[in-house]
């Protein structure tokens, strides 16, 4: 994928919305498993479930990826960051380091690689905001369900 026509601020709203997409579809999938087992909390379970087990891809740009792990990798500097985003960026920087030990790939192609191809070990959100954006989708879901009855 080419990152380079995308600007900083579109490149953000796009990934905040595919993020909440994938969280979405995810947890509906989920709180209807959940629904079926009979568990018991199923809304908060398949939230909390979704959250550390839904293996999202890492929702940032190229752009903003390149430049943070390679002040990470090089100067071992973090830019500020909540403690999930810090989580995330860690993460995505030791992958990164990964396929360049031994010179095998470059730094740029390292972050495009596990841009496309990886997928991250969580969602790097906290459960409130997760609620918020389920909220937010339902009222959606039911604002159109409306006008097309």
């Amino acid at each position: 994928m080419d990152y380079t026509h995308v600007t900083s601020g579109h490149a953000r709203k796009v990934n905040c919305q595919a993020r909440d997409m994938e969280l979405v579809k995810l947890y509906n999938e989920t709180l209807k498993l959940m629904i079926d087992r009979g568990v018991k909390a199923p809304r908060r379970a398949a939230l909390h479930f979704v959250i550390y087990n839904g293996h999202p891809r890492y929702y940032v740009s190229y752009k903003r990826a390149y430049d943070v792990v390679c002040q990470l990798l090089r100067y071992g500097k973090m830019p500020s960051a909540t403690s999930l985003q810090a989580q995330m960026w860690q993460e995505l920087a030791e992958r990164v380091q990964a396929l360049c030990q031994g010179g095998k790939m470059s730094i740029a192609c390292a972050v495009e690689f596990v841009l496309e191809h990886c997928r991250a070990s969580r969602f790097f959100i906290t459960e409130d905001y997760a609620d918020t954006i389920i909220d937010r989708a339902r009222r959606e879901y039911r604002k159109l369900r409306t006008m097309h009855k």
